[in-house]
């Protein structure tokens, strides 16, 4: 019977299993120890276990050990024993061809790590709403003036842990409480109230005394300065008749230019959004607040000079930044 001829329907059926049995998705297949990829490739390269045995100072019947069990561990043969020399099947010649790509990967990887002249990583945690409104747009201008330095953002807003984050730099909103972290101002920003164009000319804000009944915008966590701005201002007898919570500044100051209400928000947030026209200040009174942007780093280790180097850049780019904008502080 195996000598008949397998009819056509028969073998498009078989067919039609195997490309179902492929399609079929599979369990994550759990690698092999590593240093059997490392065997493998040294005996695909020689053709030999006794010359891959001599490179990798072991005996011959260690090599073929290993061999064997990579060939038990993915149910495959992947060498021919031949007389004096092994030879790869087809499967260990694909096999080869990848783990040799892997293991050049490793290696430039691992040079790149260890060169002296490989550009240094380093590690920025900031604020959620000052790195996605502020600073993600400036990066790239520190990078192509420092070469030799990259920079990967993280944008958080939990209390940053030195001891078991990988971070070198975190840049938070507060005024102490920073874990034994040492802590600098970032820049003496002030606060004031923004909202949109048509938020404005429809509820005609040319006083401050006319926000009373309107609605608040309010981020979760922050103190209420509001009553603050309004004694700077001059102004009692202010009642908001609603405020919107949001767990994020960036969050609120979208509400905002969408005209859901009005808020308070520092320079650094709404400076782009000034200058587009999305959001306006409509009074001219501006608040130092207690508060302010802190760039945090481990108290505990020396400051590698890339660190030095950005915390020098991003202060300078905080001063400009407000240096551009008009104010009238009080």
């Amino acid at each position: 019977m195996s000598g008949l001829p397998v009819p056509a329907a028969a073998d498009a059926d078989l067919a039609s299993q195997r490309v179902a049995g492929k399609d079929r998705r599979r369990p994550p297949l759990r690698l092999p120890p590593l240093n059997l990829f490392r065997t493998f490739e040294c005996a695909a390269r020689h053709g030999s276990f006794r010359m891959a045995a001599a490179e990798l100072c072991v005996t011959p019947s260690a090599v073929s050990q290993q061999i064997r069990q990579l060939e038990d561990y993915l149910g495959a043969c992947l060498f021919r024993r031949l007389t004096r020399r092994v030879e790869l099947t087809r499967d260990g010649m694909q096999l080869a061809t990848s783990v040799r790509e892997a293991i050049a990967m490793l290696s430039t990887a691992c040079e790149t790590v260890i060169a002296t002249d490989a550009p240094t990583m380093i590690c920025v945690n900031a604020a959620s709403a000052l790195a996605s409104r502020w600073l993600v747009s400036r990066l790239k201008g520190f990078m192509e003036a420092h070469h030799n330095i990259r920079v990967m953002l993280q944008a958080a807003g939990d209390e940053i842990d030195f001891r078991r984050q990988d971070v070198d730099i975190a840049i938070r909103w507060g005024s102490c409480g920073w874990n034994g972290a040492a802590a600098e101002r970032l820049i003496d920003d002030v606060i004031s109230p923004v909202c949109s164009p048509e938020f404005r000319d429809r509820n005609g804000l040319t006083d401050p005394g006319r926000l009373h009944g309107l609605t608040q915008l309010h981020t979760v966590g922050i103190g209420n300065t509001w009553s603050d701005w309004l004694a700077a201002a001059g102004v009692s007898g202010v009642a908001f008749r609603d405020v919107l919570y949001f767990s994020d500044a960036s969050l609120m100051l979208e509400a905002a230019a969408q005209g859901q209400g009005i808020c308070l928000a520092t320079t650094l947030l709404v400076q782009a959004d000034l200058r587009s026209g999305r959001l306006v200040r409509p009074f001219r009174t501006e608040l130092a607040p207690l508060e302010g942007y802190h760039l945090l780093v481990d108290a505990r280790r020396g400051e590698r000079p890339a660190v030095a180097a950005f915390r020098a850049w991003v202060r300078e780019e905080a001063r400009q930044t407000l240096g551009g904008v008009p104010h009238h502080r009080h």
